[in-house]
């Protein structure tokens, strides 16, 4: 307010000097501006340099046009919580909150972080071997400055993390954006997918990074995460996600390529639709976009070594879809959380809701396009069939919705249906996804299966899976049962 007051004053002392036209008087006046530019240089400091200000309310920051409006807002707003202010690298004032998790009350049990620290040491020893002397042959086919534009990274926490996709990267962009805005979460699912995919000016990837030895030294030293999957589960996850289940965007874009390019004798509507993609024409594209490197490749579908560029960035934290809470407790115990297994279960069991909501809610919203190439019962009945392909839900529960009921139940109450039926099912759901899984490759001929085996060969290398699975490499003669996860007539 003093300063206010003190510019006041001076506008008032200049336009009577002016009038009075005094030398002596304006040499005076100019004696008094020094001496109190010297009394108030700290503030004078602070304003005619860049600042920016923090609502404490809104945790935003926002360039400020003028040095004088900040001290205008900070007079204009009486709140308990003050601005705050930086300056320079200083910051003055309080400091921001930190990332917190908070745990729910009562008695609470921790994993044993030895056995998992011991298992990433042989996986990083893996990737380390498997890369000495295949930099080059390893880098895939997407270019380094594409893949560098992917993979994030928070310099205030040295971690950078490259979401491959189909295999929990929205979980983990959760936690980034929990990390980055230095929010209080009880499970990362508190943040909605859509506010953590948004663009925000926080969110920095490597193509960020300056070329400098700090930047350099900055990816040396942070904790670098890659989290994997079994390639031919990723593959199945890709194709029941955006092929078999309702998508209108994914069946214009990639399912009327398929159709097109590979299927004999299309039906006109499966040409316009690509609505109902086999997993073995699905599996030929994949085959073909990949040994062509065509521009229809999809980044859901191409190798893991290809989109996180492991030999050049050298990961250090290898966590696994099959092991991803134990390493995710892993993975949030080196950034200073030791998560407890009842949080950690309670995650998870976020996790299979939130897939129930995104697997409903999103094809109900796209209703208008759906109803062009199938009825909202087949749609209804794929969405289903989605859950139990991922053993969410038994698949002795039938949908519980017929014909003229699907062209009205909302929702809401098919999500409801949903999660009834997922605490009523009893089934293996390891089994019940294993299941699947064969299911789908039972219809791939023996020699795209090693075709695709070639192509993602680095993956299982690097990382340690089995290239050639025997329940899913056995001849079809030698078949014991046939689940009809994927027989699209009957779903």
């Amino acid at each position: 307010m003093a300063l206010l007051n003190y510019k006041s004053y001076g506008a008032s002392c200049w336009r009577y000097l002016r009038r009075r036209s005094s030398i002596v008087k304006l040499f005076l006046f100019c004696v008094a501006l020094f001496f109190s530019m010297l009394i108030f240089k700290d503030e004078i400091r602070i304003l005619s340099k860049e600042v920016r200000y923090v609502d404490a309310t809104e945790g935003e920051k926002r360039p400020i046009s003028s040095p004088f409006t900040l001290l205008r807002e900070s007079f204009s707003k009486p709140s308990k919580n003050p601005p705050y202010i930086y300056h320079a690298s200083k910051q003055l004032k309080r400091k921001l909150p930190s990332f917190t998790i908070k745990e729910s009350p009562g008695p609470l049990t921790y994993l044993n972080m030895t056995p998992i620290a011991e298992e990433q040491e042989r996986r990083i020893e893996l990737l380390k071997n498997s890369c000495q002397g295949n930099e080059d042959r390893y880098q895939g086919l997407s270019s380094t400055k594409w893949a560098f534009e992917r993979i994030e990274v928070d310099t205030n926490s040295h971690l950078v993390y490259c979401p491959l996709l189909k295999v929990g990267s929205t979980f983990w962009r959760r936690v980034f954006y929990a990390l980055r805005t230095k929010s209080t979460i009880h499970t990362p699912y508190d943040i909605s997918i859509k506010t953590a995919l948004s663009p925000n000016r926080n969110r920095k990837t490597l193509k960020d990074l300056h070329v400098s030895n700090d930047s350099w030294r900055f990816v040396e030293e942070a904790s670098k995460i890659m989290y994997i999957r079994e390639p031919y589960a990723r593959l199945l996850s890709g194709y029941t996600d955006k092929l078999f289940a309702p998508n209108p965007y994914f069946w214009g874009i990639i399912g009327r390529y398929i159709i097109r390019n590979f299927r004999i004798n299309a039906t006109e509507t499966s040409k316009r639709c690509g609505h109902d993609v086999t997993f073995s024409e699905f599996v030929k594209y994949v085959i073909y976009t990949e040994e062509y490197n065509k521009p229809e490749r999809d980044a859901h579908f191409t190798p893991a070594y290809d989109q996180c560029k492991p030999c050049q960035v050298q990961f250090n934290i290898i966590g696994k879809m099959e092991t991803f809470f134990q390493d995710t407790s892993y993975v949030m115990n080196k950034i200073g959380f030791n998560v407890s297994k009842e949080l950690l279960k309670e995650w998870a069991n976020k996790a299979e809701e939130d897939a129930i909501f995104d697997s409903t809610a999103s094809p109900f919203s796209w209703k208008k396009g759906i109803s062009k190439c199938m009825s909202m019962y087949q749609a209804g009945k794929r969405i289903w069939r989605k859950m139990q392909i991922r053993g969410v839900v038994d698949k002795k529960i039938p949908l519980p919705f017929g014909t003229h009921k699907m062209n009205s139940v909302s929702s809401t109450n098919f999500i409801k249906a949903l999660i009834m039926s997922r605490k009523k099912s009893e089934h293996n759901r390891k089994k019940q996804k294993r299941e699947a899984l064969v299911d789908a490759f039972s219809q791939v001929s023996l020699e795209d299966k090693l075709k695709l085996k070639e192509l993602y060969y680095p993956d299982f290398e690097l990382f340690g899976y089995d290239p050639e699975p025997k329940d899913l490499f056995e001849t079809q003669d030698r078949r014991t049962f046939r689940t009809k996860y994927f027989n699209l007539n009957g779903v």
